[in-house]
């Protein structure tokens, strides 16, 4: 065997290793996509969980720490968004010659 040849890696699983969701193709949009959904769950969850503490059905300490994962989840969103408009508009100001 040639020791400068190509090795293959196993893939990487985005899911934690199940083979359920694994069934799925995961392509750009379809990450984007769940990456979407799970930041309206967590701002849903969080909401839910400021109700939860308000009632006294849960200590603030809970509630705390859903609203602490919402922003965190929402701030990653953010930087990913705004790094895709940096790029975009980077691609847009290239010359076309």
């Amino acid at each position: 065997m040639n020791p400068l040849a190509l090795q293959y890696l196993t893939p990487v699983t985005l899911n934690g290793g199940s083979t359920a969701a694994s069934t799925v193709p995961m392509n750009f949009g379809s990450l984007l996509g769940h990456a979407v959904n799970s930041l309206s769950q967590s701002q849903t969850q969080a909401n839910q969980a400021i109700q939860a503490a308000m009632t006294g059905q849960i200590s603030v300490t809970q509630a705390m720490v859903a609203m602490v994962t919402a922003q965190s989840q929402l701030d990653v969103a953010t930087a990913v968004q705004n790094q895709a408009i940096s790029a975009y508009q980077n691609i847009m100001n290239m010359p076309l010659s």
